[in-house]
């Protein structure tokens, strides 16, 4: 588990995306951080402040600043900062084992608990985040017929 003391986290949250995923991550493992928020524009993207972090305008994204990196890491798209996260500050509680002993690399050989993680940590992503988006969408369509 990595030492978090010299370690810099920054959450760059747009609103209306799935930044909130990483909050409660974060306050989970007890990893101190630093939240900068963004407002969409009014056609609902990014503004040009957080493209100047991620020339996307994604969000949420994720800088890591340790002493043993000379460059920031960026990380964008939720499931794989929940996945770094996980991985590098979670200890063993959060990421099922992968393997069953003894079968270690091997095609199969994974560990039934590490399967469902795998299933659901990209459930949300695939399936779930699209209907997110469409609401999203929706709703500012019916801000702007309201008006």
């Amino acid at each position: 588990m990595t030492d978090t003391h010299d370690t810099k986290i920054t959450l760059y949250w747009l609103e209306k995306s799935p930044a909130q995923r990483i909050v409660w991550l974060l306050e989970e493992l007890k990893v101190p951080y630093e939240i900068k928020t963004f407002k969409r524009k009014a056609d609902m993207t990014a503004p040009d402040e957080l493209k100047k972090i991620h020339p996307l305008g994604k969000s949420p994204v994720v800088t890591i600043t340790t002493p043993n990196c000379p460059e920031p890491l960026i990380l964008a798209e939720s499931a794989v900062i929940i996945e770094y996260l996980c991985t590098h500050f979670g200890g063993e509680k959060l990421i099922p084992q992968r393997y069953a002993e003894g079968k270690e690399g091997q095609v199969g050989g994974e560990t039934e608990a590490w399967m469902r993680y795998q299933y659901f940590m990209h459930y949300t992503e695939g399936s779930l985040t699209p209907f997110l988006v469409m609401n999203v969408v929706m709703d500012g369509s019916f801000t702007e017929l309201s008006s």
